[in-house]
This record gives structure tokens, sequence and C-alpha cells, in this order.
């Protein structure tokens, strides 16, 4: 399986619609990224499963549900702003792949909701693009969410990027992103 795959997997999982897992045989042994071959080698179809097996699926995940099952909105995540230290990288380029990865903040933002249904607020993170694309050091810009094992669990997040290479250097870059739960 590619890396294009997984990733592909990965954002269906966190599409409005809850993924079917359907059979197929695990491959090798082999892993892809810690993950062992059998779990990556299901395919997913979104979209299958009825609303009582999505009911069923999401009291396991601690009463959240998938958005679309009926039972549970998704929560709000949007961006509230980027700064950068240079413009080595376009911040439309930043944006874009923290956008993508908008299912990894979630999951952090799930996880304290299920302590304090009305949390809501901004995680600032400041974190360094360094010249191989990887991200460096992570750290809090002043976030005013009050679940700091949420903001914690965001700035690991932004901590597994990867982006382009910047033309001209290391970057620093200030984060923004806006918690709120789903509106009723």
């Amino acid at each position: 399986m590619t890396r294009t795959l997984a990733a592909a997997l990965l954002l269906l999982a966190s599409c409005s619609r809850a993924p079917v897992v359907l059979d197929d045989p695990p491959s090798a042994s082999t892993t892809y990224g810690a993950i062992p071959a059998a779990a990556t080698s299901a395919r997913v179809a979104p979209g299958a499963l009825s609303t009582a097996d999505t009911s069923a699926a999401s009291a396991d995940a601690g009463g959240l549900s998938s958005p679309g099952s009926g039972a549970h909105k998704a929560p709000r995540i949007r961006s509230a702003g980027v700064t950068t230290s240079s413009t080595a990288l376009p911040v439309e380029v930043i944006e874009r792949i923290v956008r993508q990865n908008f299912g990894r903040f979630r999951l952090c933002y799930e996880s304290g909701l299920r302590i304090d249904p009305t949390l809501e607020g901004t995680v600032r993170s400041r974190f360094v693009i360094e010249t191989d694309g990887s991200t460096g050091v992570v750290s809090d810009a002043g976030s005013d969410l009050p679940d700091a094992g949420v903001v914690a669990c965001v700035q690991r997040a932004f901590g597994t990027l990867s982006f382009p290479s910047p033309s001209a250097g290391a970057m620093t870059v200030t984060y923004s992103l806006s918690f709120a739960p789903a509106s009723p």
C-alpha cells in the first residue's frame, strides 16, 4: 500500500459519512509507518453503513458520531489566522496542508468534548518549518482553549505535519485554529 492510499484512507475516515471497511485478506506482515499491514489492507467505502450501524459505532466512540449519521453533528474547526516569519513558503500552501489534516485536530478536540461538551476556544501554535519541510519545535503561542490536554494534542499533531521545503531556509509559523461545539 502506498502512502498516498494510506492518506486517502485517513481522509475518507474524516469525511462526513461513516466509512465501511470492506474485507480484504491481510497482506504480508510488513508495517507501514508502525501500522501493521493487516490494518492497512482494508478498503474503505463511504456511506454504506445504515443509521443503526452508525449509531452503534458512535456509541463505541464515547457518544460522538460522525456527521451525517443523524445522532450528532461534527464540531466546528476553522482556521483563525496564520502568520509567517518569511515568504519562503506561501501562506496558501501552509493553509492547505493544515486543512488536509483537520481530522487529526478534530480527534484532539473531540476528546476534550467528551469531558466538557461546551468546550470552545482557539489554539495558537508556533512551529518551525525546517529546510527539509519537516516541522521542528512546536510551542503554544497564547491559546485560550481551557483544556490543556487538547492544546497539547493539537501541538503534537502540528509536529507531525510535513511541508514542501521553504525556498529561503527555515521559517517560523504561528497558526490559529478555532474550535466550537456543533450547532444544535
